[in-house]
């Protein structure tokens, strides 16, 4: 059913009991978020094809979409420098909560990026937005009317610096903030990249340094119809129970924040391992100085 947005409330529900473990997996691997170190293999993965179909299984379809899915991830990839460096300028622990300016930011951002060229660049859109949700035609989400944006938007700003939104665990508060731009579709393209945006600024503002921008994003675009089927269901509901949504980001950060920590561990043996040869290496030619001819 389509949302009444006259009404619409940033309402929703959240089952905390069946999230905790997902929180004790990211929160297990939390130096990992603090860490700067962003090692290649974590951005390689994502472009790999890694847990999609093998190719010489996959259905003509099936590859097509992969191929769509590894551009994407590509672009992604290449293109996340300069936002990632925009979001970390901003959004430095203790500085100011997100505006609607920093929002408008991103989207000229992503919008020049993407190589999109039109005249609502970093504007609010000027007319209503269906959109089609997932390459397999999951359904219709309806965005809010543009009439509504200027209030909706201002409300989502209020909510997602709110006591009660910020008093959560980052990686909610976050998952919740990217869930609401993407039901309201602000932008007549590039919401959901902004979205992320956002998300990523949220988790920078919080400790998060790069990682968590990575980590989503790259979740996203690898799981991309299971993330469209589980966003879709809830935007039809005016008051959406966000616990599946919230759990497959959270499932998503804490396999990123893991392969973080093995790739610091395995760089940490190894500088180990290479000091403790040159060590002995000097100790020996030491020792061959000191003995006598």
């Amino acid at each position: 059913m389509a949302l009444y947005w006259p009404a619409f409330e940033f309402t929703y529900t959240l089952d905390m009991a069946h999230l905790l473990p997902y929180l004790a997996a990211v929160e297990g691997n939390k130096a990992a978020s603090s860490s700067f170190v962003l090692p290649p293999p974590w951005r390689e993965r994502a472009c790999s094809g890694e847990s999609m179909v093998p190719l010489c299984d996959a259905s003509a379809q099936e590859v097509r979409n992969r191929q769509i899915q590894l551009r994407k991830l590509e672009l992604l990839n290449n293109n996340a420098n300069r936002a990632q460096a925009w979001v970390r300028q901003r959004f430095i622990p203790g500085s100011a909560p997100i505006s609607l300016d920093d929002v408008l930011a991103m989207h000229r951002i992503v919008a020049e990026e993407a190589g999109i060229r039109y005249d609502n660049v970093g504007v609010l859109r000027k007319d209503g937005k269906k959109v089609v949700v997932g390459d397999a035609g999951i359904g219709y989400h309806v965005g809010a009317p543009a009439v509504n944006l200027p209030r909706l938007m201002d409300d989502y700003i209020q909510f997602i610096s709110s006591a009660s939104l910020t008093s959560m665990p980052a990686p909610i508060h976050a998952l919740v903030a990217h869930f609401f731009l993407a039901t309201i579709h602000p932008f007549e393209d590039g919401s959901g990249r902004v979205s992320r945006l956002v998300s990523a600024g949220i988790l920078f503002r919080r400790g998060y340094n790069g990682h968590g921008f990575y980590a989503l994003s790259s979740h996203f675009y690898e799981n991309q119809e299971r993330y469209y089927r589980i966003v879709f269901k809830q935007q039809q509901e005016p008051c959406p129970d966000l616990t599946e949504f919230i759990a497959f980001g959270l499932e998503g950060l804490a396999l990123e924040l893991r392969g973080i920590s093995s790739f610091i561990k395995v760089k940490l043996n190894r500088v180990v391992y290479r000091e403790s040869l040159v060590a002995s290496r000097k100790q020996r030619r030491a020792r061959r100085r000191q003995a006598p001819l």
